[in-house]
Parts: C-alpha cells; sequence; structure tokens
C-alpha cells in the first residue's frame, strides 16, 4: 500500500473517530439532561450548571461531526444534476467544490483559532457559572474545520484520482 494511501485511510480513521466521539457526547447530553429533568421536577433540585453544559457538549457536536459526515457522505446535497453525471463529471464537481470547502474550512480553522487563543488567554469562564470554563470548548472550532477540510482533501485526492483514470475507482 502507498504512503497516499495510508494517509487517505489515516483521514478517514481520524474522521471515523471524531464521529464516535460524537456519538458518546450525544449520550453523555442525553444522560445530563435527563438527570437535570428528574431533579428538577422530581426533586425540586436544579443544577446551576447542566443546561449549560449540554449546550457547550451541543456545540462540540456541531464541530465535531462535519468531517465524519463528509466521510459518509451524509451532507445534504443538490442531487437532480449530479447523480445524472459519469462519474468523471461527479468527480470534476467534486474538486470544484472542494475550492468552497477550503475557504470555508480554512477561514474557520484560522478565525476558531483565534477565537479560542483569545478566550484562553483570558481564561474564560461561564457568566451563569463561575466554575465552568468555557475557553476548552472553543478548541474544538479550530479542531473541528481542520478535520473537516482533511477529509474534503482525502476526497479530493480520490476524486482526482478517479478524473485521471477516466471515471475508475482507484484500488
Amino acid at each position: 500500500m502507498s504512503f497516499l494511501h495510508r494517509l487517505l485511510g489515516f483521514i478517514d480513521g481520524l474522521s471515523l473517530w471524531s464521529g464516535r466521539i460524537a456519538s458518546w457526547l450525544t449520550l453523555a447530553a442525553v444522560l445530563l439532561l435527563t438527570l437535570e429533568v428528574v431533579r428538577r421536577y422530581f426533586f425540586n433540585s436544579p443544577t446551576l450548571w447542566a443546561h449549560e453544559v449540554t449546550t457547550l457538549m451541543f456545540g462540540l457536536l456541531y464541530v465535531l461531526t462535519g468531517a465524519y459526515a463528509h466521510r459518509e457522505r451524509a451532507h445534504v446535497g443538490v442531487d437532480v444534476l449530479y447523480v445524472r453525471l459519469s462519474p468523471r463529471g461527479q468527480a470534476l464537481i467534486n474538486i470544484l467544490g472542494f475550492a468552497f470547502l477550503t475557504l470555508f474550512a480554512g477561514s474557520l480553522t484560522v478565525y476558531g483559532w483565534q477565537f479560542f487563543l483569545a478566550s484562553w488567554q483570558n481564561r474564560e469562564f461561564s457568566l451563569a457559572n463561575a466554575a465552568l470554563p468555557i475557553y476548552p470548548f472553543k478548541l474544538a472550532i479550530p479542531i473541528g474545520s481542520l478535520l473537516l477540510w482533511l477529509q474534503g482533501l482525502a476526497q479530493f485526492i480520490r476524486d482526482l484520482e478517479r478524473l485521471l483514470r477516466g471515471g475508475q475507482d482507484a484500488h
């Protein structure tokens, strides 16, 4: 197996890993919200932190699932014309789309990193709960967008191979 194919497998593995983390975060968020509801309505003892923590967890889900969704081709697309194209035509459309993905994910990575750094330098904590640090959660923005771009790069390489091979998938 070539270095390139090992690299593509590694990127796919990262995306799968981020999706698995997101699935466990979903379970944790649901359990935490269930705990909050039980405490609030059955014991009249709500927490000060559960709602905000689950909001932050759902933010993590949002940014960590982009790469996994791209790997699984689960993003919403307009298939009316795309499905009628040849494999080479589809590869060409995907290659052009990678330019837009690079602009989006690149901007989100750069500005997300700046957003995280400002939060980290100020040791930003929740306004509602001074014991809850916000800055670790903001690190997920540049990480998630970088993972999305890497998965897009892997797809770009596969599509480029398909385009150069005349529509045949590389094995």
